[in-house]
């Protein structure tokens, strides 16, 4: 049987469109209409509501006292409705700087998650933060980890990797051929992030014409803007790399988060949550990747005092670029369709054919409804 989903507005991605009735037929997006018209199809009247795609995080270590660095296919179980209940419906599950039979592991028990028919939350593939960074710039990575990016290397990961790898993140200034490793990452499918990194201007350009799209938490574990010393970050800010923000008001300050959005437009920011483990749970101690951090008023911190991820949402973050003066419908578009973009994933707009994967929030942005094949998943009490 058909369902009708009759809305306050839809937003499809882009903008909010004039039809506010979703019809989806065996968990698959028909279209959109204006208004209900008769038959026997299933009327959800939710007219109060605002519809948008389901929210994507494209940088997430984990949540809900699960890190993607040691993850088994239980624990994948457990936490999809934390995502759910924050708005999202699909993860890029992110994992910092590991030996690979971390990464084999993770993408076993993401393998096995999926057999089982209640486990719902879109994960497409994996997002590798590391190993392939600069030391100078490593954050909260464990250095024992870290190696020099070759095509060999990465011919190893994902020939072994039960799930794809879909985005690995890139110092540029690492390789001592850049355009075989990045071509190769093409050929597999897999983005190149730029990010962790002491990137000249230059090295970044040539990176992005090889093929990289993206940049890693733009401003976070890079050179600073330079009144004479182009950088990495000069150029994403002038080029048409996309460029990921993390708008917890920690990172990045709110006028910084605003430069950004003038300079680069709405269809270049992907906002992503960066969270760790102790999302969603109280002040402690608890650790990313191999490493102990400390949580203290919901930032977290190494014993050094660097920043290590975070404990935002993508659902506080969509809020907090309304606080600021972003268009709601540029901070929806940054929650869903940039970062299915980027990716090439079949989700993030109101689009006939995709999967009904889709939120439904109140005038104040709340998360009220999430429905993943059109079936109901989480609903806020």
């Amino acid at each position: 049987m058909r369902k009708k989903f009759l809305v306050k507005k839809i937003f499809n991605g882009h903008s909010f469109i004039e039809d506010n009735v979703l019809v989806v037929e065996d968990g698959i997006i028909l279209g959109t209409q204006e208004g209900i018209d008769t038959g026997k199809d299933e009327i959800i009247d939710r007219r109060d509501f605002i519809l948008s795609p389901g929210f994507v995080d494209k940088h997430t270590h984990g949540i809900g006292g699960v890190d993607f660095f040691d993850t088994t296919e239980n624990d994948l179980k457990t936490i999809q409705n934390y995502y759910f209940k924050h708005g999202v419906t699909t993860i890029v599950p992110t994992i910092v700087s590991a030996p690979f039979e971390n990464i084999f592991k993770l993408t076993k028990a993401i393998k096995e998650a999926k057999k089982d028919p209640n486990f719902k939350l879109n994960i497409p593939g994996i997002f590798l933060e590391g190993p392939f960074i600069n030391p100078a710039k490593k954050g909260a990575h464990d250095e024992r980890f870290l190696q020099r990016p070759t095509a060999e290397k990465l011919e190893e990961l994902s020939s072994n990797c039960e799930e794809k790898i879909i985005d690995i993140a890139l110092a540029p200034e690492l390789l001592e051929n850049p355009n075989e490793f990045i071509s190769k990452a093409a050929e597999r499918g897999i983005n190149i992030s730029l990010g962790h990194t002491e990137s000249s201007f230059e090295q970044a350009a040539q990176a992005h014409m090889l093929g990289a799209k993206s940049i890693v938490h733009l401003f976070n574990a890079m050179p600073q803007l330079h009144h004479r010393q182009n950088s990495i970050t000069t150029y994403a800010l002038l080029s048409s790399i996309k460029v990921e923000l993390i708008c917890d008001f920690i990172h990045l300050s709110p006028e910084i988060i605003k430069l950004t959005y003038k300079l680069k437009g709405p269809e270049s920011i992907i906002i992503i949550s960066d969270s760790i483990s102790a999302t969603d749970l109280s002040d402690g101690e608890y650790s990313l990747g191999a490493l102990d951090v400390k949580v203290e008023n919901g930032i977290c911190k190494l014993a050094d005092g660097t920043i290590a991820g975070s404990t935002l949402t993508i659902d506080k973050a969509v809020k907090n670029l309304i606080k600021i003066g972003i268009r709601l419908e540029d901070a929806l578009q940054a929650a869903t369709y940039n970062p299915s973009r980027l990716l090439s994933l079949e989700c993030g707009r109101v689009k006939e054919g995709f999967r009904a994967d889709f939120v439904l929030m109140d005038e104040d942005l709340n998360i009220k409804e999430v429905y993943i094949g059109g079936e109901l998943v989480y609903k806020a009490q």
